[in-house]
């Protein structure tokens, strides 16, 4: 054991240069990991729930025809709650919903749909003159001043309306509905180009009781692709 921890210093004596090179090595070999773990470690982590109300989906036809089937219109709406509990703050760059498809009773597929400027505010009538309004989460209100909050730091929470309007599709390019319920999934992806989802179940309604949550609930891509004489 003494001849071997001498052989071991005499080798360090004659071999300090090189030596000195691998611990330089080992040292910027430690840092660079490090800074990559701290990376890793310091990542916004969106989570995301539904408020109960307003959240439905809502496929209607257009009264319109395509090759000789009848086409139809799905518009979404959710009150979303985002709260930041990761360890990095980020902002919020878009959001997406997606659905199964109703032709295919099994698919791991997603069909997505961007989100939507809705025309009017979501609201509800409390009777006695009163009305609810609803605050957007990414577009300003019209009939009231909210705060759009993008930029989530750590621990921070937004929530507000997001509403999602497909474009008009036929045949079974529509969601698949269980039980009166819709299988979706939010999509959030933040500044760093990082996705965080969820799969929720929401229920479908018809056109008649959406457009009590707002009268022109699925209006918005109708507008701009088949506008009024006079808006031409």
């Amino acid at each position: 054991m003494a001849d071997a921890l001498s052989q071991l210093i005499k080798w360090c004596n004659e071999n300090t240069g090189f030596l000195s090179l691998l611990i330089f090595i080992a040292l910027l070999l430690f840092g660079w990991l490090s800074g990559i773990f701290r990376a890793l470690r310091n990542r916004p982590k969106f989570i995301i729930d539904i408020v109960d109300q307003p959240a439905f989906c809502c496929t209607f036809d257009t009264g319109r025809e395509r090759n000789g089937y009848k086409t139809h219109r799905t518009a979404i709406v959710l009150y979303l709650k985002i709260t930041n509990r990761g360890s990095a703050s980020s902002s919020i760059d878009s959001i997406e919903v997606g659905s199964h498809n109703y032709t295919f009773k099994y698919t791991f597929l997603w069909y997505w749909i961007k989100q939507t400027t809705s025309l009017r505010d979501f609201c509800v009538d409390m009777g006695h003159g009163d009305l609810k309004i609803y605050p957007f989460l990414t577009q300003k209100n019209f009939l009231m001043v909210n705060e759009i909050t993008s930029f989530l730091d750590v621990g921070r929470i937004t929530s507000g309306i997001e509403y999602f309007e497909q474009f008009e599709s036929c045949g079974g390019f529509r969601p698949r509905i269980s039980q009166g319920n819709v299988r979706i999934k939010v999509r959030v992806k933040d500044a760093f180009g990082k996705y965080h989802s969820k799969v929720l179940k929401i229920p479908e309604v018809d056109l008649e009781k959406a457009r009590k949550f707002n009268e022109e609930f699925g209006m918005t891509i109708e507008k701009m692709e088949y506008p009024k004489p006079d808006e031409k």
